[in-house]
C-alpha cells in the first residue's frame, strides 16, 4: 500500500506587499494547475522585505512555515564555490520553521527553496518561480511514508531464490526417483526371466542323481523354488511403494528398491548354478560350457602372464618356467572339456588343474620377486605391487553347487594378477594391455567417508567462491547502476520555429540552421529578439565608460545588473503579447525567448533567456543568468543564438534530474541474492551443458574406439579359420590334444560374445551411450578383445615353434 499512497495535503500559498514580476495572489493562483500537493499541511508566505535572524532561523509566526522573500541578491565581487554562494545569496530571502534535527539540515532546506525561486525569476518567470518555490517546499519538508520498493523487491528475490532451490530439489528428486525406476526394471525383468525359466530348472534339478547332488546344488535350487515366489509377491509391493507420491522418495523405499535389487541377483546367481552345475552333475553335454565359463577369467589372466612371459629378455625367464605354466594352462583346458569320466571326477580333475596352475603363478610371482633389484622392492609395499582386483563374474554360487571353494575363483584369479603385476614391474609394461584405455580393474577405490568429507568439503568452499563472487558482482553492478542513474534521456525532435524578431537580416540564419541538432525532448517554438547592449541593458565594450557604473567593480566590464535584465525581460515579453498568457504573464508552453543583445562592433551578448519550462531539481543548465557575479559572455551573433539552443536542449533534458546521495545498503541486499540466484542459475546451465559436453565428447571418442574393436573382431574372425588349422595342428601333434580343442571353444565362444557385446553397444541409442556404463562395457570389450588377439597370435606362435620342431627333426 506505501507504495500507491498519493500526499492528500497541499502547500498554501499567501503572497504579501507589492511584489515584482507579476507576481500577485491571483496571479499564482491562476498559474496554478492544481494545488501543490503536500504529506501534510504548509503554508508558504512570500514577502517584499528583507527577513530579519530570527525569521532566517525558523522563528516564523504562527501558521507559516516558509517565509520567502522575493529581493534579488546582490552580486559577488569575487568568485567563490558553489555552496557558499547558495549560503550568501539566500541569506535575509528564506526562513523554514525547523523540521529536522539538524539545524543545518533546516538551512539546506531553505536554500534549495530560494534557489527554485531565483532560477526559476532568471527564465523570465513570476507566478510560476513562487510555485516552483512551493512545490521544492513540498519536496524539503514534507516527508510522506515509506516509498521504498525494497520490501516488494526482496521478497520477490526470496520468491524466486525459494523456487530456485524448489525446482533444483524437484529435479533432483526427480532423477533419482527415475534412476530408482530403472533399477526396479531392470531388477523386474531379470526376475520375470527366472520365473519364465523356472519348469525348465526343475526338470535340470530333477533330472540328475540325487546321490551325486552336492549340498550346495541342493541349497542353490530350493533358493530358486522358494525365492522366485516370494519375490513375486514382494515385486508388487515394491512396485506400489516406488510408483506412490507419499512414498516413491523416502529412505524406507530406497531401501526396499535395494533389498529386491540384491535379492533378484542372488536369485539370477542361484538360478545360473543351478543350470550350470545341472549340466555338470547330469552329464549334459559334459558339462564343458560350464567348466568353460568357470575357467575364461582363469585363461585370458594366464594368456597374459604367458605374453608378458616370453616378451622378457633373452635369459630372464627359464624355459621350464614358461613350459610349467603352459602344462599348467593346458591342464585347466583340457579338464574343461569334462570328459574325464563321471560328474564328481570332471569337477575333482577341474579342481586340481585350477590350483596347479595357482601353484605355478605363485612360484613364478616368488621367483619374479628374487630377480628384483632392492630399489624396486623398497618402493613396493611390503615388498610386492599393489594388486587391483580385475572385475570378474561372482561364480561363487556356481562353484557351491559344484561342490567347490566358494572363493576358489577369486584366490586363484588373484594369484594370477600378483604375477602379472609383479612381471610388469620386472620386464616392463606391454602394449597390449599396460598401454590400453584404463580399464575399470585399474581404478582404486576410494574410502566412502573420505569421499564424503571430500565432497562436503569441495561443496562448502564452493559456496563461500560463490558468496564472494556474488558480493563482487553485487557490487560492480550497484556502481553500474549509479552511473547509468547519471546518464539522461535524449531527444531525437527538431526545433518546431525559429523565428527572428523585428527580422533576421543581422544573423546568418543558414548557419544557425546547421548548428542545431535535431535533439529536442518536447515541441519548443523560440523567438530570437535582436537589442541594444547599450541601450537596453547600459553595457560597453569600452572598460573606462563601464567603470562609470561602478567604478569599485573589478568585474564592472563583464557584470549586467540583475534588476535592469529582468526588467528588460519584462518588457520583451509586454512587446510579443502573443506569447504570453495573459493571466499569469508566463509564457506559453512550448516557448522560448532568446534576446540577443548586439554591441557597436557588431558582437553580441546573451545574459539570459526565458523558456516556458520550470526549473526543478538540479537542473541548473536551465537557468543560464549566472546570479553569483551576475558576468555575461560575448559571442558571434550566430553563436550567441546556437548556443542557447543547444542549451535548452540540454536542460530538457537535466531539468526535474536530483543528484541524491542513494542509499546502497538496501541495492546490495537486492542484488546479492540476485547475483547469487544467477551464479546457481549459472552454475546449473553450465552444470548440464558441461556434462552434456563432456557426454558428447566421450560418445565421439566411444564411437571411435567402438569402430577399431569392430575392426579388430573382424580380422580375429577373417583369421579364424587359421585358428582353427592351428588348433587342430597342435591337437594332432601337441602333448595336449584336449587342451587345444578346449583352448579353441573357449576362443571361439568368447569371440562370439565380443560380437554381441559390439552389436549391443552399436544398436543402443544415443541417450543409452551418453552415460559412464557405456564407456566402462566398451573398456570390458577392448579387453576381451586384446586378450583374444593376444591368445590369437599366441597359438600360432606355439604352432609354428612345434613346426619348426618337427621340421628340425625330420
Amino acid at each position: 500500500m506505501a507504495t500507491t499512497m498519493q500526499p492528500t495535503s497541499e502547500v498554501r500559498i499567501v503572497v504579501e506587499g507589492r511584489q515584482p514580476w507579476n507576481i500577485s495572489q491571483e496571479t499564482v493562483e491562476a498559474a496554478l494547475d492544481e494545488p501543490v500537493a503536500s504529506w501534510q499541511p504548509l503554508t508558504l508566505v512570500v514577502t517584499d522585505r528583507t527577513l530579519s535572524l530570527e525569521e532566517q532561523q525558523g522563528n516564523l509566526a504562527p501558521g507559516t512555515d516558509i517565509l520567502l522573500s522575493t529581493q534579488l541578491p546582490e552580486p559577488s565581487k569575487e568568485r567563490a564555490p558553489y555552496d557558499t554562494i547558495r549560503q550568501t545569496q539566500a541569506v535575509g530571502k528564506v526562513g523554514v520553521r525547523p523540521v529536522f534535527d539538524d539545524p543545518a539540515q533546516n538551512l539546506v532546506a531553505g536554500q534549495d527553496i530560494h534557489d527554485a525561486y531565483q532560477i526559476n525569476v532568471g527564465l523570465g518567470h513570476g507566478p510560476l518561480a513562487v510555485v516552483a518555490a512551493a512545490q521544492e517546499a513540498s519536496l524539503q519538508l514534507s516527508d510522506g511514508p515509506a516509498q521504498s520498493l525494497w520490501p516488494w523487491l526482496l521478497g520477490t528475490v526470496l520468491g524466486l531464490l525459494l523456487t530456485a532451490v524448489a525446482m533444483s530439489k524437484a529435479l533432483k528428486r526427480r532423477s533419482q526417483w527415475e534412476a530408482r525406476f530403472h533399477r526396479l526394471t531392470a531388477a523386474q525383468r531379470r526376475l520375470a526371466g527366472v520365473v519364465l525359466d523356472l519348469e525348465a530348472l526343475e526338470v535340470t534339478y530333477l533330472a540328475t542323481d540325487p546321490e551325486q547332488r552336492p549340498p550346495g546344488f541342493t541349497e542353490a535350487w530350493t533358493k530358486v523354488h522358494d525365492a522366485s515366489l516370494d519375490l513375486a509377491r514382494t515385486e508388487k509391493q515394491v512396485v506400489a511403494a516406488v510408483h506412490a507420491r507419499s512414498s516413491g522418495m523416502t529412505s524406507r523405499t530406497a531401501g526396499e528398491v535395494e533389498r529386491f535389487e540384491t535379492q533378484v541377483s542372488d536369485l539370477v546367481a542361484a538360478a545360473d548354478a543351478v543350470m550350470g552345475a545341472g549340466a555338470v552333475i547330469g552329464q549334459f553335454d559334459s558339462g564343458g560350457s560350464t567348466f568353460q565359463r568357470l575357467s575364461a577369467p582363469l585363461t585370458f589372466a594366464a594368456r597374459e602372464l604367458l605374453t608378458r612371459l616370453r616378451a622378457a629378455p633373452a635369459g630372464a625367464v627359464e624355459p621350464r618356467t614358461i613350459s610349467g605354466l603352459e602344462s599348467a594352462l593346458d591342464s585347466l583346458l583340457e579338464a574343461s572339456a569334462g570328459t574325464t569320466g563321471g560328474a564328481e571326477g570332471n569337477v575333482r580333475t577341474w579342481e586340481r588343474a585350477e590350483r596347479g596352475l595357482k601353484h605355478q603363478a605363485d612360484a613364478l610371482s616368488r621367483k619374479l620377486r628374487r630377480t628384483l633389484p632392492r630399489r624396486k622392492l623398497r618402493r613396493m609395499p611390503a615388498g610386492r605391487p599393489a594388486v587391483i582386483p580385475r572385475p570378474a563374474e561372482d561364480l561363487s554360487m556356481l562353484r557351491t553347487s559344484l561342490g567347490l571353494a566358494p572363493q576358489g575363483s577369486r584366490r586363484s584369479l588373484d594369484a594370477l594378477d600378483a604375477a602379472n603385476d609383479m612381471a610388469r614391474v620386472a620386464f616392463g609394461r606391454l602394449p597390449e594391455f599396460d598401454d590400453a584405455p584404463e580399464q575399470a580393474r585399474r581404478k582404486l577405490p576410494v574410502n566412502p567417508k573420505l569421499r564424503k568429507r571430500i565432497g562436503l568439503g569441495s561443496k562448502v568452499l564452493a559456496g563461500i567462491a560463490a558468496g564472494f563472487v556474488a558480493l563482487f558482482l553485487s557490487v560492480m553492478l550497484m556502481f553500474t547502476i549509479d552511473d547509468a542513474s547519471g546518464t539522461l534521456p535524449t531527444g531525437n525532435r527538431p526545433l518546431e520555429a525559429l523565428r527572428f524578431e523585428p527580422d533576421a537580416s543581422r544573423f546568418d540564419v543558414e548557419e544557425i540552421r546547421r548548428n542545431v541538432e535535431d535533439n529536442f525532448m518536447e515541441n519548443l517554438e523560440v523567438t530570437v529578439v535582436a537589442g541594444d547592449a547599450e541601450d537596453d541593458l547600459l553595457l560597453s565594450m569600452d572598460y573606462a565608460n563601464a567603470l562609470k557604473y561602478d567604478p569599485q567593480d573589478p568585474l564592472a566590464k563583464r557584470r549586467v545588473d540583475a534588476n535592469l535584465l529582468l526588467e528588460t525581460m519584462w518588457k520583451l515579453k509586454a512587446q510579443y503579447p502573443h506569447l504570453v498568457d495573459e493571466s499569469t504573464g508566463e509564457l506559453l508552453p512550448g516557448q522560448a525567448v532568446v534576446p540577443v543583445f548586439f554591441f557597436d562592433d557588431g558582437y553580441t551578448t546573451v545574459p539570459a533567456w526565458m523558456t516556458s519550462a520550470v526549473y526543478s531539481a538540479d537542473a541548473r543548465r536551465m537557468g543560464r543568468f549566472n546570479w553569483d557575479t551576475s558576468e555575461y559572455f560575448i559571442r558571434e551573433p550566430e553563436e550567441s543564438v546556437s548556443y542557447p539552443l543547444e542549451e535548452l536542449s540540454k536542460a530538457q533534458q537535466w531539468n526535474g534530474y536530483s543528484w541524491q546521495i542513494r542509499d546502497s545498503d538496501p541495492l546490495l541486499l537486492l542484488l546479492f541474492p540476485i547475483m547469487g540466484i544467477v551464479l546457481f542459475i549459472g552454475y546449473q546451465v553450465l552444470r548440464y551443458g558441461g556434462s552434456m559436453s563432456m557426454r558428447l565428447g566421450r560418445f565421439g571418442k566411444d564411437a571411435a574406439r567402438l569402430r577399431t574393436v569392430r575392426r579388430d573382431l573382424e580380422a580375429l574372425t577373417m583369421g579364424l579359420d587359421d585358428s582353427r588349422l592351428n588348433a587342430v595342428f597342435m591337437a594332432d601333434q601337441g602333448s595336449a590334444p584336449l587342451a587345444a580343442d578346449g583352448d579353441q571353444r573357449l576362443f571361439e565362444s568368447a569371440l562370439a560374445v565380443a560380437w554381441r557385446m559390439t552389436d549391443e553397444l552399436a544398436s543402443r541409442p544415443l541417450a543409452r551411450r551418453l552415460g559412464p556404463d557405456y564407456t566402462d562395457q566398451i573398456r570390458r570389450l577392448e579387453y576381451l578383445v586384446s586378450v583374444l588377439s593376444v591368445r590369437d597370435a599366441d597359438v600360432a606362435w606355439r604352432a609354428q615353434a612345434l613346426l619348426d620342431a618337427e621340421r628340425e627333426a625330420q
